[in-house]
């Protein structure tokens, strides 16, 4: 059995629901997605982590629609819930870019039960950059739900508690421990503390043109959510922008908790997220 074979057996059930949904709305919407389905592996993964997104939406009573354009492309999923408007669009971490920037094995293997590894927050930073542009000028709060099929990138790094590090180190960067360093004594002269430098920081980064002043960042997007598909059940965690274009109401989905910069921490410094 091929990989693309083998995912589309695992995942049947949710290829088939996502089918049904689909039909209604287009043909060519269809084709499209089957042949991406199809293609090879890293689409099969594609196409997947776009259906769990829809049902993941759908699950918590959102009403979906198709948006994205066929030929200039944009979110793929319009979403309403309670008369408010907010759009999604679904991007994949696939298996082997997962593996490369984790250090786990493309395919887990038997009797595998440790070892050492690296978070994706630049990977996932990478993502972000590389879809800002597509989702500008849409008029309504805008999230990308960035999944993997990966089970044990899924598992330890998409999943509780581990997905809620990840989520804060994309709202303030990923930390790093310093001390103060006495060049004539050559000594530490102070304890170790936490600072950051906004490295792959997904909504604030340092201004090119001042000493430490902080700007926001990739203002399109409202919100990541970081979604575990490799697993079950389906987990997601979210990370809300401190200033976007337009504003998401997380109340939308309730049973999904959201990772934000505590309101007057970017004024004082001491940088802070909280859970909601």
């Amino acid at each position: 059995m091929s990989d693309v074979e083998q995912l589309i057996s695992e995942y049947s059930d949710l290829i088939s629901e996502h089918r049904a949904w689909l039909m209604p709305f287009s043909k060519q919407r269809l084709d499209r997605w089957e042949n991406i389905l199809w293609k090879d592996a890293e689409g099969a993964e594609s196409a997947i982590c776009e259906a769990a997104t829809r049902k993941l939406l759908s699950d918590h009573g959102v009403k979906i629609e198709p948006y994205e354009d066929l030929s200039s492309g944009g979110p793929d999923f319009l979403c309403v819930k309670e008369s408010k408007n907010f759009y999604v669009e679904a991007t994949c971490l696939t298996k082997d870019s997962i593996a490369k920037s984790t250090g786990f094995n493309k395919m887990p293997r038997p009797g595998l039960h440790g070892g050492p590894f690296a978070l994706p927050t630049e990977r996932i930073f990478y993502e972000m950059c590389n879809k800002t542009h597509q989702l500008r000028n849409l008029g309504a709060a805008c999230i990308l739900a960035i999944g993997t099929l990966h089970f044990q990138a899924g598992a330890v790094c998409f999943s509780k508690p581990l997905n809620k590090i990840v989520a804060e180190h994309l709202l303030i960067g990923t930390p790093q421990i310093t001390m103060k360093i006495d060049p004539e004594q050559g000594r530490a002269i102070s304890d170790t503390y936490q600072t950051t430098e906004l490295r792959d920081s997904a909504f604030i980064r340092f201004q090119k043109t001042s000493d430490g002043q902080v700007e926001f960042a990739r203002n399109p997007i409202s919100a990541i959510l970081l979604c575990s598909f490799g697993c079950r059940p389906f987990e997601a965690v979210g990370a809300l922008h401190p200033n976007p274009n337009y504003q998401f109401d997380r109340n939308l989905l309730p049973n999904i908790e959201f990772g934000r910069i505590v309101q007057g921490s970017l004024e004082t410094g001491c940088l802070k997220v909280e859970w909601i």
